[in-house]
């Protein structure tokens, strides 16, 4: 603990210090504060406040009224400012100041005059906010040096813009990025953030509650934060982008070009990367938003596991490599077909190969605590394609109509090499894997609007999903002996696995919304979801002259159906009262199944079930929120969980499924907080959650040594989960603080061995940063991630730690050269077995682009230290694992770009 108190402190004295340099750096400040008001000294909330100071080398202040009308600038002492304060519907006001000391200043608007008849006078505010939209006018926040939308989107007030490019507003996070009220490829911001030039953006639309049917808000509920971005009236009407290419050592390679175009009825984008320097241009958590996103983990938790663990998700999981080489492209097109109808569409080609390698160090923790090395090596290809045309019909104000269609395929082919090591023997694995996959969906979406108080949606969907996969694994010695039937007489243990699955989903919903009064509103809803699976598996051993050993005889191979329908109907009660929304909801499903293996009915069974459901908001005023949401939930497994006999799932598990799974049922509540006043620069939130697991499907697990046997149950064993979460955030002057921690605590049970056994799980977190938001000196954002695990049973009790600080230099200088670093130490901690790994990575860039010139170069380096691997640790009710991820060695790579 002294060497973590060490490091600590040497951080926390690295970071104040750097803190401090900056601010003695910055010149000192005076403050201009007061309130907003009209000539009936009323408060006039969201004025903006402008300050441009009349000298070079000082910054623009800006600030937006409080809801009580109140405003606070800083200004530098000493410098001459032109103060502009600006309200819709009110004459602006414009004034010099000069202070030596902090001042108090009321500002009185009039509002304007009509005397000038037909005249329109049109004001551009800085920062609009209108309901739940917030309206930013970009050319009074950026400073000329921003290159990409990231850029400009870090320098407006309540935006924050991660590393990867991932969006909040106000602490909440952005779901999807428009440009022009269109969909950006898929919506995920990522890719817009990463490439839309800055110069192209004229206006940031943030829209709260975002529902794509307009006549369909404030009746159907949408949480969803969207990013809208304007273009600037040149950027509207022809093409624009840039291309940048790169080469460095050890044939290291990029070429990325961007061209978009934009005019009236048409909108264009095409993006491409090729490269292999690391740079990954579609990943696991992009595959899981073009699917539906966070949003598919609270509508259907069971749907989105199952993604997140499909063959392809796999392909996509390693985000640390030692190579990998991507060949990228992305094309949208939205075309105007007519006022009332436009045309969606876009397709993702991505074909990478990768190369991986992690050591991991197990332990068993049954019988007599068994330890296993494991040295695996990884050797992936997939090509993949996302595609998607969407058609839209929109004849008058109260009817939207809209079809779409989407297909994904994949292809891969990959080679992992195994080699595990125990007291007792040595294995030697090598697997050839050969997924393939298909998925077809379509969607038809109606919705009408009769009259204020009746509206109809009906919606209906078709989907086809055909995944195949060949595995060819090799063994140095038969493996599960007494189980699997290897010819033993045979000098090699060849085992092959076919696995075929194809899936039928169809489901139609229909639902009205009554609005019985202004503040009471009522929704029947009814729908039916049907869903028809085939699964196949087939485990077989290849003798040296070819012939097969089948293994069906020794309860091997699946040959599965499994047909589902749901059927439901219910209702949602909507009611306000002052600032609550009271939301009640009550569903009854029947549900219908058969399962068949081998053409023989395993089961037919029917089960109804009630699902409430309860949401309390409570809207305390425009930027202050709390939200009550409880529900209890009901999903069915897949094909594959139901297919009763054995198969392969790696060199050292079997696992056969259960026929007689039902729907897993669970209680789940949450509370959520969230508060932002741009006036005091305060953005916070808060959340609390809980889920009970009610009945579920789980595993019974055998072990012997390493060896593992796996089926499954439907149970009601005990198992409960809660979190904790919270962020808070403040801006002073040119700094912002942030702090924030997470805590998420789980008891459950287990059967191992035929042994219930109770486990506790607490896993805790705290964060804290510091950055700033200087025009012309160095930008700093730096702070520190701490985070603590802890594990354990009657049995056994594991602790691990791991702390990171990190530091981040963005700096502007000699008005052409961009100058970033990035920096991280992090130290870990197997506290139970007093192991400990440190490793630091770094990476920086050097930009220049002379002003008014289309060129710019850059040198860029990453993994400066060359670092061998990274550390990290997991566990499970029986598992302890230490691992160590090798990823790609130092990478020094040269650009050129050019802006179109």
């Amino acid at each position: 603990m002294k060497v973590q108190r060490g490091i600590v402190r040497k951080w926390y004295k690295t970071i104040l210090l750097a803190l401090v340099g900056l601010s003695f750096c910055h010149a000192q400040n005076t403050q201009l504060s007061g309130a907003v008001k009209d000539t009936l000294n009323q408060p006039l909330p969201n004025a903006n406040i402008l300050a441009f100071p009349q000298t070079d080398g000082a910054q623009t202040s800006f600030a937006i009224s409080s809801p009580q009308g109140l405003y606070k600038l800083r200004l530098e002492k000493g410098i001459p400012y032109r103060v502009e304060v600006s309200y819709m519907g009110f004459t602006k006001i414009t004034d010099t100041i000069n202070l030596s000391q902090d001042v108090s200043r009321d500002f009185v608007m009039k509002p304007l005059s009509d005397q000038l008849g037909e005249i329109v006078i049109k004001q551009r505010l800085a920062v609009k906010v209108r309901e739940d939209t917030i309206t930013y006018r970009t050319d009074n926040f950026v400073t000329g040096e921003e290159r990409k939308l990231r850029d400009v989107l870090k320098k407006l007030p309540g935006v924050v813009i991660d590393r990867d490019g991932n969006a909040t507003v106000n602490g909440k996070e952005v779901t999807k990025l428009m440009v022009e009220g269109k969909d950006f490829f898929t919506g995920d911001e990522k890719l817009g953030v990463n490439n839309i030039p800055a110069d192209a953006v004229d206006e940031v639309e943030a829209i709260d509650n975002y529902n794509e049917v307009a006549f369909l808000k404030g009746l159907s509920d949408s949480d969803k934060m969207v990013l809208n971005i304007k273009l600037k009236e040149g950027k509207k009407k022809f093409a624009f982008g840039d291309i940048e290419v790169g080469g460095g050592l050890e044939d290291r390679y990029l070429i990325h070009p961007n061209l978009f175009y934009y005019s009236s009825k048409t909108a264009v984008n095409a993006i491409g990367d090729f490269n292999n320097i690391g740079q990954k241009s579609f990943s696991l958590s992009d595959y899981i938003n073009f699917e539906g996103g966070f949003s598919l983990l609270s509508k259907d938790p069971s749907a989105y596991f199952n993604l997140r663990n499909d063959d392809f998700a796999q392909f996509l999981n390693n985000d640390d490599f030692v190579y990998n080489k991507n060949k990228f492209g992305a094309f949208s097109i939205s075309q105007e077909l007519s006022k009332a109808t436009d045309l969606d569409a876009y397709s993702i080609v991505s074909n990478g190969k990768l190369e991986a390698r992690n050591e991991s160090d197990f332990t068993y923790l049954t019988g007599n605590l068994q330890e296993e090395n494991r040295t695996t090596t990884i050797n992936n290809n997939l090509l993949f394609t996302l595609n998607k045309i969407r058609l839209r019909y929109i004849p008058d104000s109260g009817t939207d109509l809209y079809a779409a269609s989407y297909l994904k395929t994949s292809k891969g082919d990959g080679l992992n090499r195994v080699l595990s090591q125990t007291p007792d023997q040595n294995t030697f694995v090598d697997t050839q894997t050969q997924p393939q996959s298909l998925d077809f969906k379509t969607e038809l979406s109606f919705n009408r609007q009769f009259s204020y108080k009746h509206t109809s949606t009906v919606e209906a969907g078709f989907q086809y999903s055909r995944n195949e996969n060949d595995r060819d694994w090799l063994f140095n010695r038969p493996v599960f002996s007494g189980i699997i039937p290897f010819n033993t007489e045979d000098d090699t243990y060849n085992l092959l696995q076919t696995t075929r699955s194809i899936k039928y989903d169809f489901n139609i919903n229909a639902k009205h919304y009554w609005v019985l009064h202004r503040f009471h509103h009522i929704y029947p809803e009814a729908g039916i979801n049907v869903t028809h699976q085939t699964y196949n598996t087939r485990d077989t051993q290849q003798l040296n002259g070819g012939n097969l050993v089948d293994f069906t005889d020794s309860g091997f191979n699946n040959d599965l159906l499994f047909k589902l329908s749901d059927s439901y109907f219910g209702f949602q009660y909507k009611a306000k009262a002052d600032n609550f929304i009271v939301k009640p909801g009550l569903f009854y499903h029947y549900y219908f199944w058969t399962v068949d293996q081998f053409e023989t009915r395993e089961v037919g069974a029917g089960k109804a079930v009630l699902l409430p459901e309860l949401l309390v908001e409570w809207k305390m005023n425009s930027g202050e929120k709390l939200r009550l949401k409880y529900n209890r939930q009901s999903q069915f497994g897949n094909a594959s969980q139901l297919a009763n006999r054995l198969r392969l799932s790696s060199f050292n598990g079997l696992f056969s499924g259960n026929e007689n799974l039902e729907n897993q049922l669970s209680h789940s509540a949450s509370l959520f907080y969230s508060k932002f006043s741009l006036y005091r620069g305060i953005f916070m939130n808060a959340g609390l959650s809980y889920r009970h697991q009610e009945s579920s499907i789980r595993n019974i697990t055998q072990i012997e040594g390493i060896d593992q046997i796996n089926t499954l149950i439907y149970t009601n064993l005990p198992e409960n989960s809660y979190s904790a979460n919270t962020s808070f955030s403040k801006k002073i002057s040119d700094y912002r603080f942030t702090i924030g921690g997470n805590l998420n605590l789980s008891d459950y049970s287990r059967i191992v061995n035929n042994e219930t056994l109770a486990y506790n799980s607490v896993n805790y977190s705290y964060n804290f940063k510091t950055e700033t938001s200087f025009d012309d000196w160095p930008n700093l954002e730096a702070g520190l991630r701490h985070s603590f695990s802890d594990f354990r049973s009657d049995t056994f009790d594991s602790n691990f730690q791991r702390i990171t600080p990190f530091a981040y230099l963005d700096y502007d200088f000699l008005e052409d050269f961009i100058l970033k670093a990035s920096y991280e130490f992090t130290y870990y901690e197997n506290q139970t077995q007093n192991q400990i790994n440190r490793f630091q990575e770094a990476g920086a860039s050097l930009f220049y682009q002379k002003e008014g010139s289309a060129w710019g170069f850059e040198i860029e380096a990453q993994n400066i230290f060359d670092i061998r691997f990274r550390a990290s640790n997991s566990f499970s009710q029986f598992l302890i694992t230490d691992q160590r991820t090798f990823i790609q060695p130092r990478t020094l790579i040269f650009k050129v770009s050019y802006k179109l």
